[in-house]
């Protein structure tokens, strides 16, 4: 049966001397890496499904990179996630990188593509995500192994009425040694109701705070307890 890999990669960015910024420890795993991997079924269309997070920041080994590569047996979708402004180059790089490896399938999400023009961007081999992943990461993933990305996901609609009940997984303990802090990001609320001129939540995340089930966040706080895992708020990764 053919396998179908999901890599959600948190891109790094570009110092001033060209080279990828990385780091021997971060501070906390990346929120939005672990968020996704838990909207991902086990199973998609009788395809057995596996989700690889990578954060880039703290990858001081390549290794990571052989994921961009194309699999003999397997499909692979690889999602740029997250990713802001100044990140949003080397988002591309790495794109271009799994493209020319036989990657079919590339989607970059984030505040950069939510909020600026990628227009003379699309259309060229990647995809870009404009709306939040409660909308649209289904559907991505179905037109992946289905066989062919549309260039533009949530055009129409960016933020989602109602956030799903969504239980999210800890890091692994792997993952978690490349951190200072073991704490997971989890997402009891989003959105702001004020109209600060200077902040990009209310663009991201849009005006109107909601909240999902409690009782998924209370069962996501659960599991980052018994994997001894402190849980918190990491507002950033919204």
């Amino acid at each position: 049966m053919k396998q179908f890999r999901v890599v959600l990669i948190k891109p790094s960015k570009y110092d001033l001397n060209g080279s990828v910024e990385r780091f021997k420890k971060g501070y906390m795993p990346n929120a939005t890496l672990y968020h996704i991997a838990s909207l991902t079924p086990s199973q998609l269309d009788d395809f057995p499904v596996t989700v690889h997070t990578v954060d880039e920041y703290v990858h001081q080994d390549l290794d990571y990179l052989r994921l961009l590569h194309h699999e003999s047996g397997a499909l692979t979708l690889l999602a740029l996630v997250g990713v802001q402004s100044h990140q949003f180059h080397r988002a591309l790089d790495l794109a271009a990188y799994a493209r020319n490896h036989g990657v079919q399938h590339c989607v970059i999400g984030g505040p950069h593509p939510m909020t600026c023009d990628t227009s003379d961007l699309q259309g060229r081999g990647v995809s870009f995500a404009l709306a939040e992943a409660e909308l649209i990461w289904r559907e991505i993933l179905e037109d992946a192994v289905r066989g062919e990305l549309k260039p533009l996901y949530g055009a129409e609609r960016r933020w989602a009425e109602q956030l799903p009940s969504v239980v999210i997984n800890p890091p692994s303990p792997s993952d978690l040694a490349r951190y200072g802090a073991p704490v997971l990001g989890i997402y009891p609320v989003r959105g702001c109701p004020y109209r600060c001129n200077y902040c990009s939540v209310i663009k991201i995340s849009g005006r109107a705070v909601r909240s999902p089930d409690i009782d998924s966040t209370l069962e996501s706080l659960r599991r980052a307890t018994s994997s001894r895992v402190i849980a918190g708020h990491d507002r950033r990764a919204a």
